[in-house]
């Protein structure tokens, strides 16, 4: 009996010190990371008439609209890049007034942006490669932010998932939103599309990677 008894205080004291052990990393993680996500704002741009834009952009040659979460928004004409690699718009709404430069990169040999390395098409999903790229920002008055840790990471992404790319500056409280909306197809050609938006905390988020982006991986922003 007394045997049972020292067993039972083992299990009841140690067992649950040794799961918070082994689970301590993902409990850091998810409220160091995941949880300062609910704080974030997405930017919203009220300095033009959004419907008289859409209006405009719907009515001109081989501009687009797509349907994201019930919302609507519509891109002008992409412009390509001489490289002929991918191409480049911009995507406006007139339900959300959110806004952001719209990225077209081809499915074979496109040209990726920020910390986004390289995207292959799946069956089922797209299979997504980060990379630090030697990422900075700034100019002759010196380096705004650059992200200083080296890294590489690859996962699979949904269409309509939304993530962190990048941190805009040291202390995370500006941070740079892309969405992937999945492959279309110009002038018999495949493009994987992407675009971004900017998001604002005041509390901020610890901008380590690739945490940050693997956390911010389909969480849900609201209007996007």
């Amino acid at each position: 009996m007394k045997n049972t008894n020292i067993l039972f205080v083992i299990c009841t004291i140690y067992v649950p010190i040794m799961m918070i052990a082994l689970l301590y990393p993902q409990i850091h993680d998810f409220y160091t990371y995941s949880i300062p996500l609910n704080d974030f704002v997405i930017s919203r741009d009220q300095s033009f008439d959004a419907d008289k834009k859409l209006e405009e952009i719907s009515g001109q040659k081989d501009s687009g609209c797509i349907t994201i979460k019930m919302n609507y928004f519509c891109y002008p004409k992409p412009r390509m890049f001489d490289n002929g690699k991918g191409a480049v718009s911009y995507l406006f709404s007139n339900t959300t007034k959110i806004n952001g430069e719209l990225h077209f990169d081809k499915v074979q040999g496109g040209e990726f942006y920020f910390t986004i390395k390289n995207m292959t098409r799946t069956n089922d999903d797209t299979v997504i490669t980060f990379q630090d790229k030697n990422y900075r920002v700034g100019g002759k008055m010196g380096v705004i932010y650059e992200i200083k840790n080296k890294f590489e990471y690859t996962t699979s992404i949904k269409k309509f998932d939304t993530f962190i790319a990048k941190c805009d500056n040291d202390k995370g409280t500006s941070v740079t939103l892309v969405q992937y909306l999945g492959i279309t197809t110009i002038d018999y050609v495949d493009y994987f599309m992407t675009w971004h938006v900017n998001a604002d905390s005041d509390s901020g988020i610890s901008c380590d990677y690739p945490q940050v982006i693997k956390y911010s991986i389909g969480h849900n922003f609201g209007d996007i």
